[in-house]
């Protein structure tokens, strides 16, 4: 399945501890491919358009990418310095990126000024998990009706690699956020292609360790061929249902 989304990878860290799991959250994988989408990339209407990239959004993605891949771990504390070092970078975009990574619950600043990766409790990741389908299913209803026939086709081959993945949390998890990054790229509304490009790590850290009865699964496979068929009828309706059906919105 071809990515539309650039790959970043997180440098190795020195003394990396194995993810703990956190309440009954799955642990997470330490060897994760987590693609991820420049927050530059705009869409004006009729294509994407990238703008420069600034060293502040390459540590907002490096330092998002091992915070959603458990690399660096919930409740491990962030030092700027030592961060910038790993990077290759001054100090300065890196509190850069961890000021926008506060704003999107990754990070918290503790009384003591130290600064933590915010532990991931169950209620904040099925809080993600919901606002993923409502977003979600607003993109599909959106995208559908004007979508072109090779974005169609597209969006279908997407689809065909969620249902692949569905059953692996870390696997599905990519393969959603691909598909609703896709989606809300044509769906006319920039802001909402802003925010979920924004909030894709704190997407990816809950999607992938949350645990999923096999009653879940099944109905996430249904709701995924139902995407796929309202996609080819262009019926907006049936897709912003079965959008958030995937993502466990009835």
């Amino acid at each position: 399945m071809s990515v539309i989304l650039d790959e970043v990878r997180v440098r190795p860290r020195s003394a990396l501890k194995v993810p703990h799991p956190v309440e009954d959250l799955a642990p997470a994988d330490p060897n994760p491919e987590i693609p991820a989408t420049p927050r530059q990339e705009i869409y004006d209407g009729s294509e994407l358009r990238r703008e420069r990239r600034f060293l502040g959004d390459d540590a907002f993605s490096e330092i998002g990418s091992a915070i959603a891949s458990g690399s660096l771990e919930d409740g491990e504390l962030l030092r700027d310095r030592e961060l910038a070092e790993q990077m290759g970078i001054s100090r300065t975009p890196v509190r850069e990126a961890i000021l926008q990574l506060q704003q999107i619950g990754l990070v918290e600043i503790l009384p003591s000024r130290r600064t933590r990766v915010t532990p991931l409790t169950r209620q904040i990741a099925e809080d993600c998990r919901r606002w993923a389908g409502y977003c979600g299913g607003i993109a599909a209803r959106q995208s559908v009706a004007s979508l072109s026939t090779t974005d169609a086709e597209t969006a279908v081959s997407r689809i065909d690699g969620l249902l692949e993945a569905i059953g692996s949390p870390a696997e599905a998890a990519t393969a959603a956020l691909e598909l609703l990054l896709f989606l809300s790229a044509r769906a006319g509304s920039p802001i909402l292609h802003a925010e979920i490009t924004e909030r894709q790590f704190s997407l990816l850290r809950a999607l992938r360790r949350l645990s999923y009865s096999s009653h879940e699964v099944d109905a996430a496979r249904t709701a995924s061929r139902e995407l796929a068929t309202a996609i080819a009828r262009r019926d907006g309706d049936g897709a912003e249902t079965a959008m958030r059906r995937i993502f466990g919105i009835r």
